[in-house]
């Protein structure tokens, strides 16, 4: 498959918080986010560059993100639908009083108030975790960074930037379902985080000269909305190097060639998982014979 890149935006090497995400999405530089899709197939990679996917909707872990890290514009972005039944329940979103409701909140986003219960339990649970609101005292939300990377534009958003004991510190947010250690670092593997905190990492050393302190909040999404906060060591940010550093070569060589391969190019065997095969003794266990 063949790409062709849209046309760059202006770029401009430097930090900025507070970037809106439109503006941020627009911007030149390989992201990591984009980057990421070379894992599935260079041809995934090159329809994503030139078919861009549309904003997903407002998730649970984005409301709580803002409410978090940017609880004066929380109101601003987020109206609250709270009509409820003479039993309690909330009343559907259709009907008169809703659509009402929805004219006169152009342009925010409409959550229930039980999402609203939610989001408030995580910003709570996040804020008074006495580990997390160190990193949390004072900093910048949304944190923009563009680089070079040898010759090549690079962005990224940084959740929260920092600085504790003078050193500088790169803060992510994130909603889990488990937030313990190796279940986390099980779901941080298979979604690359690793490769984001290394790219964000060698982003910010490259704009100012400093070697960031990188940590996760990590927030269970449902009741007692545990919290765990991990620091990333070196060997994590290495592997996550490694990884997006062997993305970027396959990278150049497909804009280099014009060519963007699918997953298989070649005519292959199909082979089933192992679980999907029974044993001998499976079988004698239910009595069958082969």
């Amino acid at each position: 498959m063949n790409a062709t890149a849209p046309l760059p935006q202006s770029f401009e090497v430097g930090i900025r918080s507070r970037v809106p995400g439109d503006e941020y999405r627009s911007l030149a530089g390989t992201s990591i986010t984009r980057l990421k899709e070379l894992r599935r197939s260079a041809q995934h990679y090159a329809y994503l560059l030139t078919h861009p996917k549309e904003s997903q909707p407002i998730t649970l872990g984005v409301a709580a993100h803002t409410a978090v890290l940017e609880p004066e514009r929380f109101a601003q972005q987020f109206a609250v639908w709270g009509e409820r039944t003479g039993g309690g329940a909330l009343r559907p979103r259709r009907g008169k009083d809703w659509e009402a409701f929805e004219n006169s909140h152009v342009g925010t986003t409409i959550i229930t108030a039980d999402e609203e219960e939610t989001v408030r339990a995580i910003q709570a649970a996040v804020r008074t975790n006495p580990i997390a609101a160190r990193y949390l005292e004072a900093g910048d939300p949304e944190v923009t960074l563009q680089w070079l990377l040898n010759g090549r534009q690079c962005r990224g958003r940084v959740d929260w930037l920092t600085a504790v004991d003078d050193k500088p510190v790169l803060v992510g947010l994130k909603t889990a379902r488990d937030c313990r250690h190796f279940i986390f670092g099980s779901a941080a593997a298979k979604l690359a985080y690793h490769w984001q905190w290394a790219f964000y990492y060698d982003g910010y050393k490259e704009i100012t000269g400093r070697e960031p302190k990188m940590v996760e909040l990590v927030v269970e999404s449902a009741p007692p909305h545990a919290v765990a906060v991990y620091t990333i060591p070196d060997d994590v940010l290495d592997q996550g190097r490694d990884e997006y550093d062997r993305a970027l070569v396959q990278l150049d060589e497909c804009e280099r060639t014009g060519y963007f391969p699918g997953p298989q190019e070649t005519e292959e065997p199909l082979s089933l998982p192992s679980w999907a095969f029974e044993s001998q003794d499976d079988i004698s266990a239910l009595g069958l014979e082969l």
